[in-house]
């Protein structure tokens, strides 16, 4: 089983909005300071979505087969990407990068 719920949570330190999971739970981080100031970190990842699910499905899979250690260790992962002929470093959870709806960027 991957992703099969959402949770939407602020953040109480200074961290900026991001996505994680827990259990098959994807979690929903906004920024502190952007809930404060009632600024939604949100509208711009819409077209995203569906990647972001996915990515965060690899990593519970992963780390349901793997353990946790090399479910996290996936986002460390860079690799050499070519757009219009110019090469990126990028890792491989860099959504603006993906080619599909898996959110893994590849080469």
């Amino acid at each position: 089983m991957a992703i099969n719920d959402f949770a939407v949570a602020c953040a109480v330190d200074d961290s900026t909005a991001y996505f994680t999971y827990e259990g098959e739970t994807m979690l929903i981080i906004q920024s502190k300071d952007h809930a404060k100031s009632g600024r939604n970190d949100f509208e711009a990842i819409q077209p995203f979505v569906e990647a972001l699910i996915s990515h965060e499905s690899v990593h519970v899979v992963i780390k349901k087969l793997e353990g946790a250690n090399i479910s996290d260790s996936l986002d460390d992962i860079e690799i050499i990407v070519e757009r219009d002929g110019v090469k990126f470093q990028v890792t491989l959870n860099n959504i603006l990068f993906a080619q599909d709806t898996s959110g893994i960027v590849t080469p």
